[in-house]
C-alpha cells in the first residue's frame, strides 16, 4: 500500500504517482547511488510502473515517494510487514545525488517511525546498512536505530566482501527518544 503524506522540514513523503516511475528509473542508472542497494542493474519504466503497482496492493508493505523542496529525490518504504508479530523491515533509497549529506535521511526515517508507531501496531522496525556505507549508518543512528547483529562477508561491493549491519529500532525506544 502506499503510506499517507508526512511532511518534515526537510522532507516531504507522499504516494508516489505516475508519472514518478520516470524520475525513479534515472537513479539506477548511477553506479554511486546503486552501490549499497540490491538492484544493481536499472529496471525499464515498464518494470518500475509494475514494481509501483504491486506496491499499491501489498497489504504487508507502505510506500512512500521522498520530495526535497518540491522534487522526487528518493524512496522509502516499511516492507514485509509481519502483523502477528509486531514488526517490518525499513528501507531508504536517495536517489538524487544533489541531497546527499543534508540530513533528508535522518528527517525520512523519524517520519517513518513516527507513522509505524502512531498509526499502526508495529512494535519494532528492522533495518541494516552495508558496512562502508557510512551515510546509512549515520542516518540511522540519529534516527535511533541500534545495530543488534552482523552477517559477516555478505555482500560483494567494489572488489570485497562486505559486512551486512543489522539494526533495529523499538517502539518503547522510539517513546523514550521523543520524550526527551
Amino acid at each position: 500500500m502506499y503510506g499517507p503524506i508526512l511532511e518534515g522540514k526537510l522532507v516531504r513523503l507522499r504516494p508516489p504517482q505516475p508519472a514518478d516511475a520516470v524520475v525513479m528509473i534515472t537513479w539506477f542508472d548511477d553506479l554511486e547511488v546503486t552501490r549499497f542497494l540490491k538492484l544493481q542493474n536499472p529496471p525499464s519504466l515498464d518494470a518500475e510502473k509494475e514494481w509501483l503497482d504491486r506496491m499499491a496492493r501489498d497489504p504487508d508493505s507502505v510506500f512512500w515517494v521522498v520530495e526535497h523542496v518540491g522534487r522526487v529525490v528518493g524512496g522509502t518504504s516499511i516492507v514485509r510487514i509481519d502483523w502477528k508479530h509486531g514488526f517490518g523491515t525499513t528501507g531508504t533509497v536517495l536517489g538524487d545525488k544533489s541531497v546527499w549529506g543534508k540530513g533528508l535521511g535522518r528527517e525520512l526515517m523519524q517520519l517513518r517511525a513516527d507513522y509505524a508507531f502512531t498509526q499502526t501496531p508495529l512494535r519494532k522496525l528492522k533495518s541494516g546498512y552495508l558496512a562502508g556505507n557510512e551515510a546509512s549508518a549515520r542516518a540511522q543512528r540519529a534516527a535511533g536505530y541500534k545495530d543488534v547483529g552482523r552477517w559477516t562477508r555478505d555482500r560483494f561491493i567494489d572488489g570485497e566482501w562486505r559486512d551486512h549491519i543489522l539494526t533495529e529500532l523499538l517502539r518503547e525506544d522510539w517513546q523514550q527518544k521523543r520524550s526527551v
